[in-house]
């Protein structure tokens, strides 16, 4: 008769690339104690399956990942239980991997983004054409604060234009169909005073929809603008 299958997973919790190894184990010797007391499996088969899970997650972490020491990672990984031996399941092993970022790399970005604060902060973009796209449209690329924060595709008629597009800041929005009346400005100056308006009028959507928006309007471009 075959003995039954008791499942469980083991947490390594937030902690740096470095520690996880001797975190893992105190965590699966903790879920055994009773166990091991018991005599249910021995320290040896807990050790045993710690060995495995850890010589397998250098292999990915260290020399597949790249990670250094100091990086924070998040392991979960479950198993089962039967026959005093303990199963991982590698093919659902689930790690969250966080890069620590060198010192001097975060004082440089945040010098080059204290040079911006006023812009962004008041809300100062700036509007640069790109091109044109296979259908006459023109392509606006919006920035604020030195940063590209989305574009706008704009479509020309008798005195108003109609505005498609898509912002990451400071809500991640898509603009589907917008008219704007130009009253003989230029389309340019028109967009920035009402990016604002554009951007409360848009549809929120994730990041990742709104990145991938805005590389579908780029592709559209026919001719840059040097």
């Amino acid at each position: 008769m075959q003995s039954s299958v008791e499942k469980g997973e083991v947490r390594s919790g937030l902690t740096i690339s470095g520690a996880y190894a001797d975190k893992l184990r105190r965590v699966l010797f903790a879920q055994f104690i009773q166990k091991i007391k018991s005599g249910e499996i021995s320290k040896e088969d807990v050790a045993r399956a710690s060995r495995e899970l850890n010589t397998f997650l250098y292999h990915l972490l260290v020399e597949k990942l790249k990670l250094e020491k100091d990086d924070v990672v998040r392991i979960t990984v479950k198993y089962e239980l039967q026959d005093r031996e303990i199963k991982w399941d590698y093919e659902n092993l689930k790690i969250d991997a966080y890069r620590k970022i060198p010192q001097s790399e975060v004082s440089k970005i945040i010098a080059e983004t204290v040079k911006h604060v006023k812009e962004v902060i008041e809300g100062k973009h700036v509007i640069e054409e790109v091109g044109k796209t296979i259908t006459g449209d023109t392509l606006y690329k919006i920035r604020l604060g030195g940063v590209d924060i989305g574009v706008l595709e704009v479509i020309g008629l008798d005195d108003e234009v109609i505005v498609k597009g898509a912002l990451t800041s400071p809500d991640t929005v898509i603009i589907e169909k917008a008219r704007i009346g130009i009253g003989g400005k230029e389309v340019s100056e028109v967009l920035l005073e009402k990016i604002n308006e554009l951007a409360e009028k848009g549809r929120k959507v994730s990041r990742q929809e709104a990145e991938e928006t805005i590389k579908f309007f780029l592709s559209k471009v026919k001719t840059t603008i040097a």
